[in-house]
């Protein structure tokens, strides 16, 4: 998991590991962090609260606090960051033919500011911010190994040295996905221009449950990634713009969480023995090898026509690989 970069870090590590036989040894680790004076950005030329619509024929910059000039992002250091996480490895050193790797990480990333570039919707009020970091991924599985195929390891010496030999390798990683934040850049707090997105009302339970999540053909379908359904009147069941000349002020951001993950790459490779100093390694690898599709965010544009739905997936297609490595 990425995590963020505060100006000040403190970190807390335990570890315990144990030889469990079979050459394989555990480890399980606690790892923490605690971030301060994390840098955002503020406009600190932002008008008052309803000021647009108190003021419809008077031009924004005479309503600001430097009269006469646009919005003035400013950078601050005040945004804080925690971060827990469980860590378990288990591994197994190369013997017999065989070597693996299992990774595990359970984490919680929480924040008020992800990154420098996060722009403070209201520059006087930050409090509600508090939520899980955009890169917060809860869950992360990571599988790797090495097996030497048994194949012809008795056989003849020409059969031996062709088709013997061949190992076979393989990394496969599962994880969930990041949150994302139901918000629109109109500017519905009639603040003016230049405070980022405007995050919307909550108001009725987003999330749907693992077996109601479906792939969306498009926005005649009923099929969502998370509750963006409208009743029917028109108007969303789980989300509300504020009222104009305000702005949201629960703790809204980053409630939902994008699907997640998952690569299968596959190698098979053999070396070849030239002289005691020259070897070829022929090697064929599959990235995405069962061609599982990943499948895209999803859409947080609560105007859009395919709100709450997935309708994409990434490129990651199988790809293909050989390769032939001579080496003196």
């Amino acid at each position: 998991q990425v995590e963020p970069t505060p100006q000040y870090l403190q970190s807390w590590n335990l570890t315990v590991e144990r030889e469990i036989g079979f050459n394989t040894v555990l480890d399980v680790s606690y790892v923490g962090r605690r971030g301060l004076f994390g840098q955002r950005e503020k406009n600190i030329n932002q008008a008052a609260n309803n000021a647009v619509y108190q003021n419809p024929t008077i031009n924004v910059n005479a309503l600001r606090p430097y009269l006469g000039y646009g919005p003035i992002r400013e950078t601050f250091n005040d945004a804080n960051m925690k971060y827990n996480s469980l860590q378990i490895g288990v591994n197994r050193r190369f013997s017999n033919g065989l070597s693996y790797g299992l990774g595990y990480t359970l984490s919680k990333c929480m924040d008020d500011g992800s990154a420098q570039r996060d722009i403070v919707p209201n520059a006087y009020d930050a409090h509600n911010l508090w939520g899980p970091c955009t890169n917060d991924t809860r869950h992360i599985w990571v599988v790797n190994y090495i097996y030497q195929l048994p194949f012809f390891k008795n056989s003849g010496r020409v059969l031996k040295a062709v088709a013997g030999g061949w190992q076979v390798s393989g990394v496969t990683q599962f994880q969930t996905g990041t949150p994302l934040t139901v918000a629109t850049g109109d500017d519905f707090a009639g603040v003016g221009p230049g405070s980022g997105s405007q995050i919307w009302n909550v108001i009725a339970d987003p999330v749907l449950s693992n077996g109601d999540k479906k792939f969306s053909q498009g926005s005649s379908d009923g099929n969502f990634w998370f509750n963006g359904a409208k009743d029917s009147s028109g108007k969303l069941i789980a989300f509300a713009k504020p009222a104009n000349g305000t702005f949201a002020t629960g703790n809204f951001r980053s409630l939902i969480y994008n699907p997640g993950f998952q690569n299968w790459n596959l190698g098979l490779f053999k070396t070849f023995a030239i002289t005691e100093h020259q070897n070829v390694l022929l090697r064929f690898e599959a990235f995405n090898w069962i061609n599982h599709p990943n499948w895209g965010g999803a859409d947080s544009n609560p105007t859009s026509g395919t709100f709450g739905k997935v309708t994409g997936k990434n490129d990651d297609r199988r790809n293909l690989q050989l390769s032939l490595r001579y080496a003196f």
